[in-house]
């Protein structure tokens, strides 16, 4: 039995598994499709959708980790150097306590530690129907950084991708 993972390339964060039998490996629109949705409860009765884009994404086969099925975004594929293939095993990434917020002017987020090296930050934001991509650094001995994007008193999905940390999908309201 394989391990399939689906996950973004530029930050290495897992969005997605599946097991198979005798499979070999599949490809990101054989397993996503034109896109792979994500949803965040904003309420009783209302969720917001976030959408990865197939050419954001990529496939590989890990071995096996019962746990990404249960949280995903607690792992990451560690990519090879010098288009060397990724490593087999799925790396478990530490969870970051510090609250995301949106202030003036745009989202903050913030790891627990400082990061080593600049390190980029991936965002998705939902407005209604409609994904905003932001992307950020946190600046190196750095623990923070805040990517500008308007938004209204409504909550929102927010998917926050630091590499290194976990990946967050939360509903993030206006402070």
């Amino acid at each position: 039995m394989s391990l399939f993972v689906v996950y973004v390339k530029d930050t290495g964060h897992v969005v997605g598994a599946v097991r198979a039998i005798g499979a070999t490996l599949p490809t990101v629109a054989a397993l996503v499709g034109d896109e792979l949705p994500l949803r965040v409860s904003l309420g009783v009765g209302e969720i917001a959708g976030l959408t990865l884009k197939p050419g954001d994404l990529a496939v590989h086969e890990a071995d096996d980790e019962p746990d990404v099925f249960v949280n995903p975004l607690a792992f990451g594929v560690e990519q090879g150097q010098d288009d060397q293939p990724p490593k087999p095993a799925l790396v478990p990434l530490p969870k970051s306590n510090r609250p995301l917020k949106f202030e003036n002017p745009g989202l903050t987020v913030a790891v627990d530690t400082e990061v080593n090296e600049n390190t980029t930050v991936r965002v998705l934001i939902s407005y209604g129907q409609v994904t905003n991509p932001l992307r950020g650094q946190i600046n190196k001995d750095g623990k923070d950084t805040t990517l500008p994007t308007p938004v209204d008193d409504d909550p929102h999905g927010v998917l926050v991708l630091v590499p290194g940390w976990a990946g967050r999908l939360e509903k993030v309201e206006k402070q």
